[in-house]
């Protein structure tokens, strides 16, 4: 027997309705929450619980961090991985600090088991901090509220499977959270919250497309990076996202003159965001 698959609307009231169950709160209890962590009314925080008003990538973020889980655990139907731990093969950006001193590179790792405490420290552990994970040398931090890492990598998963496209993704806020909804649709991507960072890794990678936040603020503008890889690169797909069409109207029209240049808009739930970049860059790839 068949069933309908849920809507990513649906897969997010679930995975949401199912970490308030834990603290075994009446549904009152549950709306006055989600009220308070997101800023909403009584009647819009009942509206998210029952499904009937769209998630948004930011509010699903918010909510993730509070739970103390990566976004897309919000994102994915579980209820397809039985007998899977939701974290299984599931690779996530993460920032790796080698020591108090060092400076910050991006990975990707594989989570392991949660610490009960810091008796037995493994080699590296795994923290969510604001907004995405960090992973520390096991003996620089208690093990409270961190997960072992069970794989590691700085190399982009690319190199293990060249079959799968390499996406490089710049937002100042939402990079690394883009990028791990984007692996749960079969892309690679990696993370870059600086213009200049990405510019600089265009000199070693070779990315099968690029997603920019349209908003980047001060020195760099999103139409200098989408210029810099149109020389780099005459078809790689680009695609532009942004909540502020109507306030960038006049640029955003220049950079969509721009060939292999498309748009999105934003807000938009997580899941459907990231199904929206990986038909328009398959596409364009196929065309090209």
């Amino acid at each position: 027997m068949t069933t309908t698959p849920k809507s990513a609307n649906e897969i997010i009231c679930d995975n949401i309705r199912k970490q308030l169950e834990q603290f075994r709160w009446p549904e009152a209890q549950q709306a006055s929450l989600i009220e308070q962590i997101l800023g909403l009314s009584t009647s819009q925080a009942y509206r998210k619980l029952n499904g009937s008003s769209p998630w948004q990538l930011t509010q699903v973020e918010r909510l993730a961090q509070y739970f103390n889980i990566p976004p897309s655990s919000l994102l994915v139907d579980h209820s397809q991985q039985i007998g899977q731990n939701p974290m299984d093969n599931e690779l996530l950006p993460a920032i790796l600090h080698l020591n108090n001193q060092s400076g910050e590179a991006h990975c990707w790792i594989q989570l392991g088991e949660q610490l009960a405490d810091d008796s037995c420290a493994p080699l590296f552990l795994a923290k969510r901090l604001h907004d995405c994970w960090h992973v520390f040398p096991g003996t620089l931090f208690d093990g409270e509220d961190g997960y072992e890492v069970g794989y590691l990598t700085i190399r982009p998963p690319k190199r293990a499977n060249t079959k799968r496209l390499l996406v490089a993704v710049l937002d100042d806020k939402d990079a690394d959270l883009l990028s791990a909804i984007l692996v749960q649709q079969g892309l690679f991507a990696l993370p870059y919250h600086q213009p200049q960072a990405l510019l600089q890794a265009m000199q070693h990678e070779e990315f099968d497309a690029f997603v920019l936040d349209w908003v980047l603020g001060e020195p760099t503008s999103c139409m200098e990076v989408i210029e810099t890889i149109r020389r780099h690169s005459t078809t790689v797909p680009i695609v532009v996202l942004t909540g502020y069409a109507l306030e960038h109207e006049s640029e955003l029209s220049r950079a969509l003159e721009t060939h292999g240049v498309y748009y999105i808009g934003k807000p938009a739930p997580g899941s459907i965001l990231a199904l929206q970049i990986k038909n328009m860059v398959t596409n364009a790839l196929e065309h090209a």
